[in-house]
């Protein structure tokens, strides 16, 4: 397996010049970030919907305090949807050859990558927080690279100790990466575009020491930083690295007490370290409470894209933020609140009927009350019962009348979270209407998600294929494991822009269910087909045109039993299908059939057909073992009972 680039040599004055460029642009995006950092984490107050106080004592004691998780009930329902759309089925990758010579490397490619993304890199579990940002925020950010960690392990031989270095992770990675954590200049549109791009990172004195062991970060960076574990706050060592995770746990009343972390920013910069005529793309690991480079390296990724990756929930024109769950619902959750406690505030004093007494009346506090009791007054208005409130219908009218505009904005309705819609039911003509509308705006959104997926996906084949997959054994165990590696071992390009193979996200249109279905039915359409058009040739006579439909039909027929086959993914289906008539339709002569090797696909084809001056190259050695399969037939069809065969 590969190791991580090699260090770069900077001298001091290119140190202190990439130092101080690095210092004064994040400085001057700290400044500008600010506000953007508090409406994140107004939104996630939105989201966590706690009371700031558990009793209210105003207007009167006991008055309501709940919040109306607006936000929360559309985030959790459309997190639900596309999770469960995404990771329904055991294929997360699609597959499709650009050209037959690659038709089989198809199925196998998508095996790998499935395997390397759900088993190898649990690829849903880190998925999870992006795609929950992008519901959530309107904006996601995930992240693949490439990650080695080796540890030390000590083991008795022969009664002697000894070390040796283990490692335990080697070869892609998929992260998500905090919006509260991810740095770039607001004037810039794509990270990809960007002058600078990065994240913030704080990690335990242990971790860093591993990475430093592992060789990511350049010798004696763990020594050099010790001193400030004691330093860093509970915000980070400046007071705003950590402010968003901070706040986070304050929400979930789990503080960390001085927690003893390192903070430092890893940054994508094209930056001069040479001398030369051009900026370089470089990545730098840069502690910025000591001044200090842990780490700088050349942009190591052949194709010298940036490892971050932007994923929107509904876009804003011109700009690289989306619009999410939490501003949609924003002003309509605070007016839904204040109007359903108001109207709990209204109830609870209509409910409270209590008792006027004249002061002339006789009685004084701590008189009984019971049925039936006398009251003896000199006038009758002395003893009366008095109501603070009044129950208005206009009140839950004019909360539900909020709670439409709210639905009408983020698309999440009673149909949506499974409940029966209020009011009178409607027909089920009408409801499925409703139904396929409401679905557009879901499937608008899922297909944002699909295309943050799928660059994910591209990101992790290119890691594989420069720094190889987590498992080399896989090429050598796995059912056409030296397919894919004969894939991976071709040019970035190819893969990347999909010139071999293309690779997509599996969703609605692209799994192996749908692949079953369509295959089933192309499969019977064939028969039909086929049986058509062997009865129209047996009426002209033709019995060489008979016979290549006889051929075509076997091939094709086995073919389409292959593709069926696949998508259920059946081991040694060779052993099941035909699979020789695939190969001799194919131009090769098998050996357990007609015996001889694999004719040369390069090799001139005659003409083609019936009326041709010849026959497919393989369909002459399959014509000879259809005409040794049985006597003649009815209509001198060759061994076919009635001149048919279905298949």
């Amino acid at each position: 397996m590969a190791d991580y680039p090699r260090e770069l040599n900077l001298d001091e004055d290119t140190e202190r010049r990439l130092v101080s460029y690095l210092e004064s642009e994040l400085l001057n995006h700290y400044a500008e970030r600010q506000p953007w950092m508090d409406r994140l984490l107004s939104y996630q107050k939105d989201y966590w919907a706690e009371p700031t106080t558990k009793r209210a004592t105003f207007p009167f004691s006991g008055a309501a305090t709940i919040v109306i998780p607006l936000t929360a009930i559309a985030v959790e329902a459309v997190h639900a949807r596309t999770m469960t759309t995404l990771f329904a089925l055991n294929q997360m990758v699609s597959a499709q050859a650009r050209s037959p010579s690659w038709q089989d490397y198809a199925r196998p490619v998508e095996r790998f990558l499935d395997h390397e993304l759900l088993k190898e890199m649990k690829v849903r579990r880190r998925l999870d927080s992006a795609v929950l940002e992008i519901e959530k925020f309107g904006t996601g950010i995930g992240k693949v690279g490439y990650e080695k960690i080796v540890r030390t392990a000590v083991r008795q031989v022969g009664g002697i100790e000894s070390e040796y270095p283990v490692t335990v992770r080697d070869g892609a990675v998929l992260d998500p990466v905090a919006s509260g954590r991810f740095l770039m200049p607001f004037s810039a549109t794509d990270p990809q575009t960007s002058p600078w791009c990065g994240e913030e990172h704080a990690r335990s004195p242990y971790e860093v020491l591993t990475m430093e062991q592992s060789g990511f970060f350049k010798k004696g960076t763990f020594k050099r930083l010790e001193s400030w574990v004691t330093k860093s706050t509970v915000t980070g060592t400046s007071g705003q690295e950590r402010k968003f995770q901070r706040a986070q746990e304050t929400l979930e009343k789990r503080e960390a007490v001085w927690p003893k972390l390192l903070d430092w920013v890893e940054i994508w910069v094209s930056f001069n370290v040479d001398g030369g005529k051009f900026d370089k793309e470089i990545v730098v690991h840069y502690h910025r409470g000591a001044g200090f480079i842990m780490s700088a390296r050349y942009n190591w990724h052949e194709d010298l894209h940036r490892p971050y990756r932007v994923g929107v929930y509904f876009p804003v024109e011109h700009r690289w933020t989306g619009i999410g769950i939490c501003k949609q619902n924003e002003q309509f959750q605070r007016e839904i609140t204040t109007q359903h406690r108001q109207r709990l505030d209204n109830a609870t004093l209509a409910n409270m009927r209590m008792i006027k007494i004249s002061k002339l009346a006789g009685y004084k506090p701590g008189e009984p009350i019971f049925p039936g009791k006398m009251w003896f007054v000199d006038d009758m208005s002395h003893v009366e019962t008095m109501q603070l409130g009044e129950v208005y219908n206009s009140a839950f009218n004019n909360e539900q009348a909020t709670l439409m505009y709210s639905q009408q904005r983020s698309g999440v309705n009673e149909t949506t979270l499974g409940q029966p819609p209020a009011g009178t039911p409607g027909t089920a003509t009408g409801d499925l209407a409703r139904i396929q509308e409401g679905a557009k705006k879901f499937d608008y959104v899922y297909q944002n998600v699909k295309e943050f997926v799928q660059e994910l996906i591209i990101d992790t084949a290119v890691v594989v294929q420069q720094f190889g997959p987590r498992r080399v054994e896989y090429w050598e165990v796995a059912e056409g494991g030296r397919m894919v590696q004969q894939f991976f071992d071709m040019p970035v390009e190819l893969i990347r822009h999909g010139l071999l193979i293309e690779l997509n996200a599996a969703g609605q249109q692209q799994n192996k269910v749908l692949d079953r279905q369509n295959w089933m039915q192309v499969a019977t359409i064939l028969q039909q087909y086929y049986t058509g058009m062997l009865q129209l040739a047996q009426m002209g006579g033709n019995q060489q045109l008979i016979q290549y439909i006889i051929q075509k039909g076997l091939v094709a027929g086995t073919e389409a039993m292959r593709q069926v086959l696949e998508t259920f993914e059946v081991k040694n289906e060779e052993r099941i299908i035909l699979s020789e008539l695939l190969k001799m339709g194919s131009g090769a002569t098998p050996n357990a059939i007609g015996g001889g090797g694999p004719q040369s696909a390069a090799q001139p084809r005659a003409a083609i057909g019936p009326g041709g001056a010849g026959e497919e190259a393989g369909m002459g050695q399959l014509a000879s073992i259809i005409q040794t399969l049985g006597a003649a037939g009815g209509n001198g069809v060759p061994g076919v009972p009635n001149g048919r065969r279905s298949f």
